[in-house]
């Protein structure tokens, strides 16, 4: 008999009836390449799931076969040791029960507890009326005059910022839309769904996760949250914002932070998890295409960027920092992460034309041309794709070679 009709005879895996066999759980005939198994590889399969469903481990297990099998028990002896051992396990289970019992009162305490906290920090986050002079036409690079709609606590909720050259940019609930991205808002208002972190985790390689939160962590180690009183933070391609929640309770009250996406839906997500910290930050969330933005010149302390460059280099050929470069001050820091190809694998998901800004070399030297010296550089390990890394990161396929390159910089003049 095959393995795999002995293991469906069970209703298990072919890789089950391995693994028995492989702890001598199971010992069948083998004759050439084939094994055998006979009427007591079935008493013992038999005796296996009936222990499992018992709730006894394998290691158990595997003790309970060689006390039967080097003891040779008499009716009985057996009759008695298995009496023992059973009552063993009911006292066992009944611990177990009194333990749960004791888990799940303390589970429905906090979930009691946190259910009367949900709502009593939560905030609202608009456009601080501080921050207005940060702003100017996209088009024109005037002025912009505040209309007011709907302010709280010195924040514009509802309104819109117009120019004498036509150009509107609407304010809705606290989130700046440029004109060519707010026609999109009412013809698509699913938000993105609140548990779309755990989807994330069971979706991803857990070896991509482990490189992820090493990213985070390399950034967030360094940014020096002391000196960042009163300036200005710009993060392009904010997405879910990985990294503004790792840092966001740590940011001084008075640091002006920029979000900035295409998608309303990522802004709106970002910005209602924020609320619900009951921290405010003087936060700008602006959605538009970059790399055109409705700011002055010259205002951007620091740049932040976990991947977003990475994110938008797949459809364009612009380095992205290099397009921002007019918004940032002359003497500013840049903090990012970028995703590097080692090797472009068969089934790459980079246009041709677009490779340049996913090259290691090339990025570095993006970076110098535009001024900034580095202080400090990280490479992860090179992983080699073999498999889907999920969903979520389809940029990574199979025969791909990818790292990550973190990177401190900062310029003077």
């Amino acid at each position: 008999m095959k393995i795999s009709k002995f293991a469906d005879q069970f209703n298990v895996s072919n890789d089950t009836v391995r693994y028995y066999m492989k702890l001598n759980l199971i010992v069948p005939r083998k004759k050439g390449g084939h094994y055998y198994f006979n009427e007591e590889c079935e008493r013992e399969m038999k005796e296996i799931l009936k222990l499992k469903e018992m709730d006894f481990s394998l290691e158990k297990i595997k003790e309970i076969f060689y006390f039967k099998r080097i003891g040779k028990l008499t009716p009985y002896q057996r009759n008695s040791y298995y009496q023992g051992l059973y009552k063993e396990k009911v006292n066992e289970i009944k611990k177990k029960i009194n333990n749960l019992g004791e888990a799940k009162s303390e589970l429905e305490e906090e979930i009691n507890a946190l259910a009367a906290k949900t709502n009593e920090n939560i905030i609202t986050i608009g456009i601080d009326l501080s921050v207005l002079s940060l702003f100017s036409c996209p088009n024109c690079n005037n002025e912009l005059k505040l209309s007011a709609e709907r302010v709280e606590d010195n924040q514009v909720i509802e309104g819109s910022l117009n120019c004498t050259c036509g150009v509107s940019l609407r304010i809705r609930d606290g989130i700046l839309y440029t004109n060519n991205v707010d026609k999109n808002v009412d013809e698509n208002k699913k938000e993105i769904d609140n548990n779309h972190i755990e989807k994330y985790i069971k979706s991803t390689n857990p070896e991509f996760m482990d490189e992820s939160y090493q990213s985070l962590d390399w950034l967030q180690r360094r940014i020096e949250f002391k000196s960042l009183a009163g300036k200005v933070i710009m993060e392009p391609g904010s997405g879910y914002g990985y990294l503004l929640r790792q840092i966001y309770d740590r940011l001084p009250d008075d640091v002006t932070y920029i979000c900035i996406d295409n998608n309303f839906q990522f802004n709106i997500y970002l910005k209602k998890l924020l609320e619900m910290t009951g921290k405010r930050v003087k936060m700008i969330f602006i959605t538009t295409d970059l790399p055109q933005l409705p700011l002055k010149e010259n205002i951007v302390d620091l740049l932040v960027d976990y991947t977003g460059t990475s994110c938008f280099c797949f459809e364009n050929k612009t380095f992205l920092p290099a397009a921002l470069d007019r918004y940032l001050k002359e003497k500013c820091s840049f903090l990012a992460t970028f995703i590097i190809y080692h090797r472009f694998g068969p089934n790459n998901v980079v246009a041709e034309s677009y490779r340049k800004n996913f090259i290691y070399s090339h990025i570095r030297d993006e970076i110098l041309n535009l001024g900034f010296k580095l202080e400090e550089e990280n490479k992860s390990d090179i992983q080699k794709i073999e498999k889907s890394m999920g969903k979520y990161e389809d940029f990574a396929q199979p025969g791909d070679q990818i790292f990550s390159y973190q990177v401190k910089a900062r310029r003077w003049s």
